[in-house]
């Protein structure tokens, strides 16, 4: 009776514990990341830029802050805006993500550029940029690298 007593607590004790690292899983996975790709380098140079959806998950706001990866040593957020009919491209510092809300990082908007790349970036291949936040965390993305060319549909 003693060992089944001692059975059933060690038990009741793993499946609370299961449980309890479940909710500490999901609520250090606020931001979550869609949609990751980075275009193909151009022949001739070492930047390329990269894409997504930031969507924050958390009742708070967090603030997007950097980006490393191994494939360059610097990368910077980029965004841009359109100045008296002239489209222009800018660093900023950070980006907020509004609690339960989503930016998204898209051609003519908020972007990653990736400057002095350490090799080119080819279509169909993948790499790993960690994105830095505010409060300290930061996630693993694996980006698709998309071709520079956009195939053209015919139409018959």
């Amino acid at each position: 009776m003693k060992n089944l007593l001692s059975l059933i607590t060690s038990v009741t004790l793993l499946i609370s514990s299961h449980f309890i690292s479940a909710e500490a899983v999901a609520e250090s996975a606020k931001i979550v990341v869609e949609n990751s790709y980075a275009r193909e380098s151009i022949p001739g140079t070492s930047i390329s830029s990269a894409y997504m959806t930031l969507n924050n998950l958390a009742n708070n706001k967090i603030r997007f802050i950097a980006a490393t990866s191994a494939v360059s040593d610097r990368i910077e957020i980029h965004q841009h805006t359109l100045d008296n009919g002239m489209m222009r491209m800018r660093q900023v510092d950070a980006v907020e993500i509004s609690a339960n809300g989503a930016v998204i990082f898209q051609p003519s908007g908020f972007h990653l550029m990736l400057f002095d790349l350490k090799r080119a970036l080819k279509a169909e291949e993948s790499i790993i940029i960690t994105l830095h936040f505010d409060d300290d965390s930061s996630v693993d993305v694996n980006y698709s690298v998309k071709g520079i060319k956009q195939k053209k549909h015919h139409n018959h």
